[in-house]
């Protein structure tokens, strides 16, 4: 599995992170900690057989990108256990996928991640995973009390391999 994912802003990172901290905190849940998660948007999950080949491809698709800003208005949950910031689909964040999924789903050997196709996509900041029911209800009420809306800038985007995480190739401001 192979990750396209964009990066924000350090003032955006900052109040990201603390809400990050702020849950995992409340709820026992450190995954996000234990597992050095920064804050980030998954642009693109696919399937690839070779490094080589998938640092082609973020190669022929990071000519496209753009850096803009986003609004993340709202929190949102991938039942039943991950809690995040929703950010919303513009038409910024939806031509960027649009042109990732194209130059991806040009090469026969890759397999797309089906909630990363173009228009199956929500846009979402991850700030609690693998949490259990009251873990989730606890960290909803920590960002009820904790979120506000927020402006954040995308400044570069990244190529990464998870489990164990192996960044790959980086582009934009770092």
């Amino acid at each position: 599995m192979y990750l396209i994912t964009a990066y924000f802003d350090n003032n955006t990172n900052i109040k990201l992170q603390h809400l990050i901290d702020e849950v995992a905190m409340t709820t026992g849940n450190d995954f996000m900690i234990k597992n050095d998660v920064v804050p980030h948007m998954t642009i693109s999950a696919f399937e690839q057989r070779s490094d080589e080949r998938a640092i082609q491809l973020f190669d022929e698709v990071a000519d496209t990108f753009k850096y803009d800003d986003i609004m993340i208005p709202s929190i949102g949950v991938f039942l039943p256990y991950v809690i995040y910031a929703e950010a919303v689909l513009n038409e910024y964040l939806q031509t960027t996928v649009s042109e990732v999924y194209d130059v991806l789903s040009q090469d026969g050997e890759i397999r797309i991640n089906k909630y990363y196709y173009t228009f199956n996509w929500i846009p979402h900041i991850t700030i609690g995973k693998t949490l259990d029911k009251v873990q989730l209800q606890e960290a909803f009420k920590v960002l009820q009390d904790k979120f506000q809306p927020m402006k954040a800038t995308i400044v570069s985007f990244g190529l990464s391999k998870p489990n164990p995480m192996r960044n790959l190739r980086m582009c934009g401001r770092t």
